[in-house]
């Protein structure tokens, strides 16, 4: 009996020893994996006060840091890669307290979540992560930044080799229709020097995932913005109820971001940028400025003149289609954004009107032709805008027999 008492009482001290020395290996392992880390990419230094390689049960705050020590200002993005157990409905923000806000799902798959940074030399971009999850799981990602290479030659190079840029177009935007190839034109953005195609385009071609796009335009930030070649296989609302016309609170959102991108963009949805797509709904009294800019003054523009919805799909804006080629006068069967097989007017993201408590975004006729006169409550087509991030590369010339595609 005396022996077996001591026998329980060696492997109780033995169990209170095991328990000390997982305990201690366990603050150990919780210290190390939240261990700050400097890590340098090109000019930049990122300090990572957290460590870039994250662990995380629940929720979690992160802090990190790009440093420009240089002289001459740099870009970068921002990237998840190696997710880990991603599951269910995992939601991040970050915020640089300035003007950098991402807020999206988190994926189970390497993703891009920013479109290039601009910072100006000997400067700090100081960066809070936070990570929430209604699921009691452990998930793991790691957190990377990767700056511009000057060495690859990136789509928007590809775009610019294979075209003669011109200063204007030949015929005046919102005034004229463009039914001659017009080429590539300079103009300039919310971020910068931007292109665009206008007129009766046959370079213009990329092929995504097995479907056909357009090149709409460069963008200032090198991002290149592309529409579908045609319309999505069903029709929708643009809104249920006149107070969440928003294209944040739209039908078009949730079915463009939950069902068709989901559906339709496989191998590629590493190289789609989450974009700032232009939403302009300001008001004017009970009217919209859109419509009198447009229909009235004929001053179309690049430059987001609304609120701007951070998203990885998106639709034209009136002014980027008056830019391709159409007017609000006349039908256009001969520029780029007219297919034959499209039977129906489908919606753009810009706002004209709001009336009798229904709202009028812009449409788009079957014809080629901008319309003001489509109620958001009726059915119309939805013809999706991705854009494709700075750094992707492809091959290709952009002809119909030859369309860029972007490679893997």
């Amino acid at each position: 009996m005396r022996k077996r008492f001591k026998n329980m009482l060696i492997l109780i001290v033995v169990l209170i020893i095991l328990l000390l020395v997982l305990g201690v290996f366990y603050i150990i392992y919780k210290n190390v994996k939240d261990e700050a880390v400097i890590k340098t990419s090109g000019v930049l230094s990122i300090n990572y006060e957290n460590g870039y390689k994250l662990k995380i049960s629940k929720n979690k705050e992160v802090k990190f840091s790009v440093i420009n020590s240089s002289d001459e200002k740099a870009y970068y993005y921002i990237e998840f890669f190696n997710p880990k157990n991603v599951k269910g409905d995992i939601k991040y923000t970050l915020t640089n307290g300035e003007n950098v806000t991402i807020s999206d799902t988190l994926n189970s798959y390497s993703t891009i979540i920013s479109s290039y940074i601009e910072i100006e030399g000997n400067h700090t971009h100081n960066y809070t992560l936070t990570i929430t999850s209604k699921e009691n799981i452990a998930y793991s990602l790691e957190l990377g930044i990767s700056i511009e290479n000057d060495e690859i030659i990136n789509f928007a190079d590809t775009i610019l080799a294979n075209n003669v840029v011109k200063e204007s177009p030949l015929t005046i935007p919102g005034k004229e229709i463009a039914i001659e190839d017009e080429g590539l034109i300079k103009t300039s953005d919310d971020y910068g020097s931007a292109y665009y195609f206008r007129g009766n385009v046959q370079n213009n071609n990329v092929v995504i995932d097995d479907l056909n796009y357009k090149i709409v335009k460069i963008n200032g930030d090198g991002s290149v913005k592309l529409v579908l070649d045609g319309v999505t296989d069903t029709i929708k609302k643009y809104y249920d109820n006149v107070n969440n016309y928003s294209y944040k609170n739209s039908n078009i959102n949730t079915y463009l971001t939950n069902d068709w991108f989901n559906k339709n963009i496989n191998k590629s949805k590493f190289y789609i940028a989450n974009q700032k797509y232009c939403n302009d709904n300001t008001k004017n009294g009970d009217d919209l400025l859109a419509l009198t800019r447009i229909k009235v003054d004929n001053i179309p523009s690049f430059v987001c003149l609304g609120d701007r919805y951070l998203s990885k799909v998106g639709l034209l804006t009136v002014d980027e289609v008056i830019y391709a080629g159409a007017t609000m006068d006349e039908e256009n069967d001969s520029f780029y954004l007219y297919n034959k097989n499209i039977s129906t007017s489908y919606f753009l993201m810009t706002g004209a009107s709001l009336d009798n408590e229904e709202y009028y975004p812009f449409t788009v006729s079957a014809d080629g032709k901008v319309l003001d006169t489509d109620l958001g409550s009726h059915l119309r087509a939805v013809r999706p805008v991705i854009t494709i991030i700075k750094t992707a590369v492809v091959t290709g010339s952009g002809t119909v027999d030859d369309p860029y595609m972007l490679t893997q």
